[in-house]
C-alpha cells in the first residue's frame, strides 16, 4: 500500500453510519480528562525504554524525548481546543504518536522487544500445540484455545498495568502467569458457549483474523487458534498492520512467524502451500482498527468470509466495540486499563468474549 488508498470493509452492516471510535473525546469531557494524561504517560514511558530498545543508537533517549515533546505539545493544544484533532479519540492520538515516531527517528520502535518475545514464544510453540491436541472434548479444547488467545493478549506494551507487571517480574512473567492473571469464567462478556455450539454444528468456510500483539499473543494464542480452524477445513486469513505500531505484529512479521510455525507443524506447512492459510496487510498505521480504511486485498478476501475475529483492546474495545457485521463476528480482548474497565462496568483483566451471530 502507498498509504493513500482507503477501502471500506464489505462486511459492515451499516457502512454509511460506521464510526470506529467507541469514545468521542471531544464530547466526553470525563474521558478526555483521563485519556490525554494517560496516553502522555504511555508515550513518556518509551523515552525510558528507548536506549534498551535501540542499543546501537547512543542518541536513542534524546530522540525519543523529541518525539515525546511533540506529543506533549499536541496535548497542550488539545486541552485548550479539543477540535484541533478531528476526530479526537484514543485511535487518532495513538496514530499521531506512531506516525511521529516513524517519521522522525524510529521506523519500528519496539522491534527488539518483539523479536525477544517471539523467540521465547516459539520455543514453547510445540509444547503448546501438543497440550491442545491432548484435549479430546470439543468444548474443552476450544475453551483452552480461546483462553490462550486471551492470555496472550495480556502482553501489551501499550498498557501501563501490564508494563508494571512485566518490569517488576524481570522476565519471570510468561504465558502461564498471564493465564492465571485474566478473569476466570464466567467472563464479563461471555459468549464462548454460543460460539463453540455453532462451530460444532458446521465449520466455517473462511475466517478473517485481525491479530494484535507480537510474541506470546501471536505465537501461543493466535497461531494455535488458526491451526484449529485449518484442521477443520476452514480457510484462514491472518491480517496484520501495514506499519509498525507499539509491539503489534506487522504484515512482514506475520509472514516470518507463519513460516517458522510451519517448521514445527505440518498443518501450517501444508496450509501455506495449498493456500488455505493466507496472510494479508490490513492497511492500518496504528494499534486500533478503522474498518473504513483497509487494504484492497483484505477487502477482496473478506467478500468470501463467514467469520471475522477481532482481537485486542485497541481493535475490539477502543474501536469497533459496537460494530455490527453481516457475518458472524467474535471479539476477544482483555481489559488492561482500569478506567476503561470501570467505564464498561467491569474490572481490570476482565475478559470480553463477544460473539455476534449473523443468523
Amino acid at each position: 500500500m502507498t498509504g493513500n488508498e482507503k477501502y471500506v470493509c464489505p462486511l459492515l452492516k451499516n457502512p454509511e453510519r460506521y464510526n470506529p471510535d467507541t469514545l468521542n473525546l471531544v464530547e466526553n469531557l470525563q474521558a478526555r480528562n483521563y485519556w490525554l494524561p494517560c496516553l502522555e504517560q504511555m508515550v513518556k514511558k518509551f523515552v525510558s525504554k528507548a536506549q534498551y530498545l535501540h542499543p546501537d543508537d547512543p542518541k536513542a533517549t534524546e530522540k525519543a524525548e523529541v518525539c515525546y515533546q511533540d506529543f506533549h505539545n499536541l496535548l497542550e493544544q488539545l486541552t485548550s481546543d479539543p477540535n484541533i484533532l478531528k476526530p479526537l479519540s484514543v485511535r487518532t492520538l495513538l496514530e499521531f504518536n506512531e506516525n511521529n515516531l516513524r517519521s522522525k527517528y524510529f521506523k519500528d520502535a519496539w522491534l527488539v522487544q518483539k523479536e525477544n518475545e517471539s523467540t521465547n514464544a516459539l520455543s514453547q510453540f510445540k509444547s503448546r500445540i501438543k497440550q491442545i491436541d491432548s484435549i479430546k472434548d470439543f468444548h474443552s479444547r476450544w475453551f483452552e484455545i480461546i483462553q490462550g488467545v486471551l492470555a496472550g493478549n495480556v502482553f501489551d506494551w501499550g498498557a501501563k498495568i501490564v508494563i508494571d507487571i512485566l518490569e517488576s517480574n524481570k522476565g519471570n512473567f510468561g504465558f502461564d502467569e498471564a493465564t492465571k492473571t485474566i478473569q476466570k469464567r464466567p467472563w464479563f462478556s461471555d459468549k464462548l458457549d454460543e460460539f463453540v455450539d455453532k462451530l460444532k454444528v458446521k465449520p466455517y468456510k473462511t475466517c478473517i483474523i485481525f491479530v494484535d500483539n507480537s510474541g506470546y499473543d501471536f505465537v501461543l494464542g493466535i497461531l494455535p487458534l488458526a491451526r484449529e480452524f485449518l484442521s477443520q477445513g476452514t480457510k484462514v486469513v491472518l491480517t496484520a498492520n501495514s506499519y509498525p505500531a507499539l509491539n503489534d505484529v506487522t504484515f512482514q512479521e506475520l509472514n516470518i512467524y507463519c513460516k517458522k510455525a510451519a517448521d514445527y507443524c505440518k498443518i501450517f506447512e501444508r496450509s501455506l502451500f495449498n493456500g488455505k492459510l493466507v496472510t494479508v496487510e490490513n492497511g492500518q498505521k496504528g494499534p486500533c482498527l478503522d474498518l473504513a480504511d483497509l487494504s484492497a486485498e483484505l477487502c477482496e478476501c473478506m467478500k468470501s468470509a463467514d467469520l471475522v475475529i477481532i482481537e485486542g483492546m485497541a481493535r475490539a474495545v477502543h474501536t469497533n466495540l459496537y460494530t455490527k457485521l453481516t457475518v458472524d463476528c467474535l471479539k476477544l480482548a482483555v481489559l488492561k486499563n482500569e478506567w476503561l474497565a470501570r467505564n464498561l462496568g467491569a474490572e481490570k483483566f476482565s475478559v470480553i468474549c463477544d460473539f455476534d451471530s449473523a443468523t
